[in-house]
């Protein structure tokens, strides 16, 4: 079984891909698609393309330790590079290709990068203009050729170096001690400048241990990946790319966000992992689709929902005559909307954010299996996932094996373990804010049952106290109203103040423009139905411009920043509580 000590001995990664590239040295590791087919390429092809780039790296005259960009979306490439730096013993450095040039300088900068790998000239024109004055960075390596003429950086085309005949008996791994930084991963700043959160290959290492541990009663092994989320990203970078190289699969790469779900049902892949923003996006296009059907469609489908949250929450009431019913209808609903997955899916995993009780049941009750996980980039990244055999809808599991959590005694998450990271880079200060005596703080709260099944409730720096002194959770309000087909987006606001109001972002597909206002009102009566008195929602405000990356309130990772938020719309906030 894979996970087992005996089996798990690599001290780093790159000592991980190549062991395990010795076992499956001619089977399809990485697949691209290209003149509309995916195509393969198998480990020993790979192995040698690590090699060589290893080689070039040291050539170009990094050292130990020395930081690389990685600017790209998700490609073979990406991988190459990742495993390549760091067996020449330097430290990847994943960015975002969503970055402005602003970003980039702060990450440059702070970073203090040798090197960089870059994807395209679109992303090359942003860098240079971004390190144009950095002196530290001297070599850009571009996975296409691009069109640069200077002499301020040497530009070198990856493909140039793959076709070298390198004598690839020379390469060796440079790093040896499990306890070296393997890269550093800037979080995504949700309230104020991103910080390097350094990971070491003893803590990557340890946290796939313990996430394989996960399914130990249905064993990993030659699984289909589809790799979308950003490589840049701890969940991915981790639960994508190093987790299929430990269980001997492959990684398929989505062509981009809008070609998912063609892709999708091209590579039928068993699991797929995503943040719960795609989940909520495929759950009101289905319900979208259902309500543009006849009212007879429309109640049978509510009829097998409902059927199907009963088998999950009552299963004493679930009648023989209901499992035929359900049987039934599951013909006409189930299996059509299970297709969107492909058709090999064994189960979905969600982490990176909260998703909300209500989507997860709705999946459920299709027979599609959500299990839902936590973790931050900082334990590298996953505290805690459900398991196959018991998906507690609600909860985000038990913690995997090799870390322990407590609660403080104000309900904050505490996590200890190998999978914690060494530290904030160059910033003592945070590091010994959020470590003490081992316990990494995570700023979140939550609860653990009686199966030691963890519950978040809600972040800490997202309390909102009332003047009234009343401590509040805005996560659960939040999931409850974007769990609505009609909202897009929420953030509710409160805090110092008497009462909450929320700023909705409206699902213009799903609601005629002259029925708005009429409809959210009917959504935050509903809602308030279900919250207790301090939790409810007096005021609201329609927000017409969407919060997105582009205009800067939303971070790379979707996560919404509340304090910018707060700030564009503070005259029409501040208009309700006069």
């Amino acid at each position: 079984m894979l996970g087992n000590k005996k089996n798990f001995n690599w001290k780093t990664l790159p000592e991980m891909f190549f062991k395990q590239s010795e076992i499956n040295s001619s089977k399809p590791l990485l697949w691209f698609k290209k003149e509309n087919r995916y195509h393969p390429l198998t480990w020993r092809n790979i192995e040698n393309k690590i090699k060589k780039l290893s080689l070039e790296i040291k050539k170009i005259g990094l050292r130990n330790g020395d930081r690389v960009l990685i600017i790209s979306e998700n490609n073979p490439n990406w991988f190459i590079a990742d495993f390549a730096v760091m067996a020449s013993g330097c430290i990847t450095v994943p960015t975002y290709t969503t970055y402005t040039k602003e970003d980039f300088k702060y990450i440059i900068n702070d970073s203090n990068a040798k090197l960089a790998f870059i994807s395209n000239e679109r992303l090359f024109k942003i860098f240079i203009q971004a390190a144009d004055k950095n002196k530290n960075i001297k070599n850009i390596i571009t996975f296409e050729k691009v069109n640069y003429k200077k002499k301020i950086k040497k530009v070198i085309y990856i493909e140039e170096i793959f076709k070298k005949k390198e004598n690839t008996k020379k390469f060796s791994i440079d790093k040896k001690n499990n306890d070296d930084e393997a890269c550093i991963i800037y979080t995504s700043g949700t309230s104020g400048k991103p910080k390097g959160v350094v990971l070491t290959h003893k803590s990557i290492l340890a946290n796939l241990e313990g996430s394989i541990d996960v399914f130990n009663k249905s064993p990993l092994k030659n699984e289909r990946f589809i790799s979308f989320l950003p490589l840049s990203h701890s969940y991915e970078h981790t639960a994508g790319q190093f987790l299929p190289v430990a269980t001997s699969s492959q990684i398929f790469y989505a062509e981009n966000l809008e070609k998912l779900f063609i892709n999708i049902k091209e590579v039928n892949p068993t699991i797929i992992s995503a943040v719960p923003r795609l989940y909520e996006t495929i759950y009101k296009k289905i319900l979208n689709n259902i309500f543009k059907k006849k009212n007879l469609i429309q109640k049978l489908f509510k009829i097998n929902l409902k059927l199907g949250k009963t088998k999950y929450e009552d299963k004493k009431n679930y009648r023989l005559s209901d499992k035929i019913i359900k049987f039934l209808l599951s013909l006409i609903f189930d299996k059509k909307i299970k297709k969107i997955f492909g058709s090999k899916l064994k189960f979905l995993i969600s982490g990176g954010g909260a998703l909300s009780y209500e989507i997860n049941i709705f999946f459920e009750s299709l027979g599609i299996k959500i299990l839902q996980g936590y973790g931050l980039t900082e334990t590298s990244p996953t505290v805690s996932c459900n398991r196959p055999e018991l998906n507690k809808i609600g909860t985000v599991g038990p913690v995997i094996r090799g870390l322990s959590i407590k609660l403080a005694k104000d309900g904050e998450i505490l996590v200890k373990g190998d999978s914690v990271m060494k530290y904030y880079w160059k910033n003592n200060f945070e590091t010994k804010k959020k470590i003490k005596k081992n316990w990494f703080y995570t700023g979140d709260i939550g609860e653990i049952d009686s199966d030691n099944y963890l519950k978040i409730t809600d972040r800490k720096k997202d309390i909102i106290v009332t003047t009234g002194g009343d401590n509040i959770a805005p996560q659960k309000i939040e999931n409850l109203l974007t769990s609505k087909n009609e909202i897009s987006k929420v953030v509710i606001y409160g805090d110092n103040k008497p009462f909450l109001i929320a700023l909705i972002v409206v699902n213009e597909d799903a609601i005629k423009k002259n029925l708005i206002q009429e409809k959210i009102n009917k959504i935050i009566k509903d809602t308030n139905d279900k919250l207790s008195t301090i939790e409810k929602i007096r005021k609201f405000i329609i927000v017409k411009d969407d919060f997105t990356q582009e205009n800067g309130l939303l971070t790379p990772t979707m996560k919404i920043k509340k304090n910018l938020v707060f700030e564009k719309f503070n005259k029409q906030i501040q208009n309700l509580y006069n």
